[in-house]
């Protein structure tokens, strides 16, 4: 059964922001899927990123589609009411990608001060994306603009209360 109106919310924004974590609770909120993009990776990916090396749109790409098609399928599934993706998502163009595959998906972008986000990441542990690449991170970022379907949230806070930013967003939204 194909049903394209499922709910697909990518929770976006450059390392350290909490992504994981955000979608991991807002997938039990809701109820969804959830899903963590950095399993899509190819080692190459994952291993370029290991040693500092920032990934190219051309690293990237199948990476997104690959992501893009495993968002299509779970949508698929009767079982799957709605579907919460982790996923850095940083250029509009990577966006793209992936609404050319999921055209209703909301863009969740988590954002904040860059001292708070390298505070979190030297806090991670076992992680594979080292400090270096927040940087890189940053300068690659193009926020979502007016006329992508998308959620912005400080990240400033407590995770219960940027959960329940998400939620009331997403009521608001879905009220207008």
């Amino acid at each position: 059964m194909e049903d394209y109106k499922k709910p697909i919310f990518v929770v976006m924004g450059v390392c350290g922001v909490g992504k994981t974590s955000v979608a991991r609770a807002l997938a039990t909120c809701l109820p969804a899927t959830y899903v963590e993009a950095d399993d899509f990776h190819p080692a190459d990916n994952i291993e370029a990123m290991g040693r500092g090396h920032p990934l190219t749109d051309e690293m990237r790409r199948p990476w997104l589609n690959d992501l893009s098609q495993a968002i299509v399928d779970l949508s698929k599934q009767e079982a799957t009411p709605a579907v919460v993706v982790a996923c850095s998502a940083l250029k509009r163009s990577y966006r793209d990608i992936i609404r050319s595959h999921v055209p209703q998906a909301c863009f969740i972008f988590l954002s904040g001060p860059k001292a708070l986000i390298r505070e979190r990441m030297l806090s991670r542990q076992d992680h594979f994306m080292p400090l270096e690449l927040l940087d890189s991170q940053l300068e690659t970022l193009q926020p979502p603009s007016s006329d992508e379907l998308h959620i912005n949230v400080d990240v400033s806070g407590a995770k219960t209360e940027i959960i329940d930013q998400i939620l009331h967003q997403i009521i608001s939204k879905n009220a207008a």
